[in-house]
């Protein structure tokens, strides 16, 4: 249902400054809005407001194009295969769909349904399915005949559209262009409070024992309506139609035929929800890997900033040490005796120096900026003090 198109930001900072934005957009597929969203986004300065009204010799000059080379990606409804969709291309005759005043010839999903609703237990007055083995429904035992007579006429126009119907794990559902929507017909069974008995009369004299007849007494009853409805279960966009029920304007009998119009705007509608949570997932995904991205090079450059103070730090050691070797030997009486023990010294000493001098230990180390990072410690919130160094 939805198609990328994309853009580099050099490509549409030539289109934002040849036409309007407006006319770009609508040639793109996205509002104006959207449009002037991702140019500021990809740092695109973009006319302003009056820009095309001016003549040309007084329209102000270009700015300079964006530096970014990074594309932008719109995701844009696919006309073509939408029209092909549409419900008044898919559905024939929307109208009316006339409801047969007994159920002849059922469908075998009806006929399933009615054995098991003879079979039906009852829960506050509604009849208990298995919604895996028969079609979803929800009501009372008096309310069985109209029930199979909507599911039936339902099913057999739906069938005659080219969709299927069948049994899953979920319960009971119409297959629409590849789209499986699940289906329930349920009544609204109002629930009543029932007064409490009236507690029973004590004679003078006679000991308190609590009613425990009363106090087990049902506290609501439940009674049917005969208000139907039919309710689709799909993850769709918002503000469209997933429920039909009985009302002033008709009953679920004379609006069958919206019913199956629905069906294909549902399934479209969930195709296009399925598109823009695919959209943001790719969307989040890259937003995560360029955080975990930067922190890993943050964290990198934490430790090529250790390392360095660290090498300095040694190097530093190093150079005093060898100062003070210096100066030893430069304070060290001259008398045969002083000079063999010097000499003695500053051999070992020396060696100490080079042992911590990290140019004189491993050169190649001092100079490697490969850095082994763990794979976790990606939080938001960073646990870790911030080693102090000479950088900000």
């Amino acid at each position: 249902m939805y198609v990328e198109k994309t853009f580099t930001p050099q490509q549409l900072f030539e289109m934002v400054w040849e036409r309007p934005v407006l006319i770009i957009a609508k040639e793109i597929g996205v509002s104006d809005v959207g449009l002037s969203k991702a140019c500021r986004k990809a740092g695109i300065t973009l006319p302003t407001r009056g820009h095309w009204a001016k003549p040309v010799s007084k329209r102000p000059r270009r700015p300079k194009p964006p530096a970014t080379t990074t594309p932008v990606t719109f995701h844009v409804l696919n006309v073509e295969k939408s029209a092909r969709l549409r419900p008044e291309n898919v559905i024939k005759d929307p109208k009316i769909l006339i409801v047969p005043t007994e159920l002849s010839d059922p469908h075998p999903l009806v006929k399933i349904w009615l054995g098991a609703a003879r079979k039906a237990k009852e829960l506050n007055n509604a009849l208990i399915f298995d919604r895996t083995k028969v079609l979803n429904s929800h009501i009372s035992r008096s309310e069985v005949d109209r029930c199979a007579l909507l599911y039936d006429s339902l099913i057999k126009a739906s069938e005659s559209s080219g969709y299927i119907w069948g049994i899953g794990s979920n319960g009971s559902f119409v297959q629409v262009d590849g789209e499986e929507l699940l289906i329930t017909i349920q009544e609204r069974i109002k629930r009543f409070d029932i007064p409490p008995p009236a507690p029973k009369a004590i004679k003078p004299g006679q000991r308190w024992e609590p009613d425990f007849a009363a106090m087990r007494a049902a506290r609501f009853g439940w009674e049917p309506t005969g208000v139907f409805s039919l309710v689709v279960d799909a993850r769709s966009e918002v503000l469209i139609q997933k429920t039909w029920t009985d009302s002033k304007t008709g009953r679920l009998e004379s609006k069958l035929g919206q019913i199956l119009t629905g069906f294909v705007r549902i399934a479209l509608s969930v195709k296009a929800q399925r598109s823009s949570d695919e959209a943001s997932r790719r969307r989040r995904a890259e937003e995560e890997r360029v955080r975990k991205e930067g922190i890993d090079q943050q964290r990198r450059l934490d430790k090529w900033r250790q390392n360095l103070m660290k090498n300095l730090e040694r190097w530093e050691r190093a150079q005093r040490l060898q100062a003070f070797i210096h100066a030893t030997i430069q304070g060290s009486p001259p008398d045969e005796a002083t000079q063999m023990a010097l000499a003695m010294w500053v051999s070992w000493a020396t060696q100490q120096v080079e042992l911590l001098d990290p140019l004189k230990v491993d050169i190649l180390k001092v100079i490697d900026l490969s850095v082994d990072l763990p794979s976790s410690d990606y939080g938001y919130w960073g646990s870790s003090k911030k080693v102090e160094d000479w950088w900000p």
